[in-house]
């Protein structure tokens, strides 16, 4: 070790230094700055191309205006497909998306088809989902509308789907919202403060087909299941009912 002494540069070195560290005592640091994580990506497969589309695009609508995009993507689809063919649709639009998706949806109707395509679809959803993304099943047996109806009153006799556009009409002149027509536009914003009540309802057809196939389950759906998922980033809505 060198006994010369510190050359005076050296020692102003230090001296400012160390006043700079005295001065920074006491002092609040900046706060780390935030990393945004985007939790969840949305994809939404629909059977028909009008009617569910429509609806789910309204949560989009307000997931858009709520998040501006920033934290959740939803997109919604409706191809056409049917069962199995519309699954393996969802799989190739998944996969095709360079980001990729979280969570996503098939969401398709009984109709006329039978019973194995239409159960087998939850099946291959179980199957494809792994580390990263869930494939989930929205069914309904009969007809979507049958979801709109839960919105209004419970309902477990087994109905033809001809049976629900009259319903929904009488339910909506109760409401105030005028006649249902296929493929109107509006129906996630004239249905939206009655949710709570359509996922009660919902849950409890669950309860009442627990043990059953969906294609057995008449009625029965499992729309509610996505909706759940959604509502969080589309805000809380208001109960609301009509009478049966």
């Amino acid at each position: 070790m060198s006994n010369k002494p510190p050359k005076h540069s050296e020692l102003k070195k230090k001296e400012t230094a160390a006043k700079r560290m005295r001065g920074s005592w006491g002092k609040s640091r900046a706060a780390a700055p935030s990393i945004r994580i985007r939790p969840e990506r949305f994809l939404i497969v629909t059977e028909g191309t009008r009617t569910e589309p429509l609806y789910f695009e309204g949560f989009r609508r307000r997931i858009n205006a709520a998040f501006r995009g920033e934290y959740v993507t939803l997109r919604v689809y409706g191809v056409g497909a049917n069962t199995v063919s519309l699954f393996d649709q969802a799989k190739s639009i998944a996969e095709a998306d360079p980001d990729g998706f979280t969570q996503v949806w098939v969401v398709y109707d009984k109709d006329s088809f039978p019973a194995r395509d239409f159960n087998v679809v939850v099946d291959l959803c179980a199957s494809a989902s792994g580390e990263g993304v869930a494939y989930r099943a929205a069914w309904t047996n009969e007809a979507f509308e049958l979801w709109y109806i839960l919105h209004f009153m419970f309902t477990d006799s087994a109905l033809g789907r001809e049976s629900y556009e009259p319903m929904l009409t009488r339910c909506l002149r109760e409401d105030g919202a005028g006649d249902y027509a296929k493929n109107r536009p509006d129906m996630f914003e004239v249905l939206e403060r009655h949710m709570p009540v359509a996922i009660a309802n919902a849950e409890k057809l669950e309860r009442a087909n627990e043990g059953k196939a969906p294609a057995d389950s008449n009625p029965g759906t499992s729309v509610h299941l996505l909706v759940k998922e959604l509502l969080p980033y589309a805000g809380g809505p208001k109960e609301g009912g009509c009478s049966e």
